[in-house]
């Protein structure tokens, strides 16, 4: 059987839900407290506080098409392809594969859904199997998944826009040194996403 078709469901997941596919958007803040909540506590712990990015981008371009979060250069520079769009629920996404082995892959979806940006990833990192603040050119980023499959040669990579807008980046290589080092793979993406819409 074709494996790119049985790594359809497990991606799903990854992108979609990244809660571990229950259902519930992945990066969707947590649900108001209670009263009683609320009252012994007002206002969010510093730790779980998500970074301010630096300089909002204009991302006008990636929320209709998360292709557009690479120009020809950046994509030349990671040798993928040019990418194919689609749609899901949590926004605009894009496929970008290797262009010297099709086999490697990077999906990534511009969180539209979610309106809180990084702070929405911090709310929910306790369904994460692996969680990790970082930085891409800049902007404030997370490595996070719901399933550790990092030795797999997956590595998902959160990075701020703006404020208000995350985009997830989720690299799936099986064969180079992209499968040994994914995160490396999903940063140098993230790096050359900023510069991109950066101008």
């Amino acid at each position: 059987m074709n494996r790119r078709l049985l790594a359809v469901p497990a991606l799903a997941c990854a992108v979609l839900a990244m809660a571990g596919c229950g259902g519930k958007t992945r990066g969707t803040a947590n649900p108001a407290p209670s009263t009683a909540e609320s009252a012994g506590e007002t206002s969010r712990s510093t730790a779980d506080t998500a970074p301010k990015v630096p300089s909002p981008l204009n991302t006008a371009s990636i929320t209709s098409d998360a292709c557009a979060t690479l120009n020809a250069s950046g994509r030349s520079s990671l040798g993928l392809g040019e990418g194919s769009p689609r749609s899901t629920g949590n926004g605009p996404s894009c496929t970008f594969q290797e262009s010297a082995d099709p086999g490697n892959q990077i999906d990534v979806t511009t969180v539209t859904a979610n309106k809180n940006g990084l702070q929405d990833v911090y709310d929910t990192k306790a369904n994460d199997a692996y969680w990790g603040e970082t930085q891409a050119y800049g902007y404030p980023g997370v490595y996070a998944a719901a399933a550790d499959d990092r030795k797999n040669g997956k590595c998902g990579l959160f990075v701020a826009v703006t404020d208000q807008l995350v985009v997830n980046i989720l690299v799936q290589y099986d064969n180079g040194a992209g499968a040994g080092d994914p995160c490396s793979v999903a940063m140098k993406f993230g790096e050359s996403m900023i510069r991109t819409l950066g101008g």
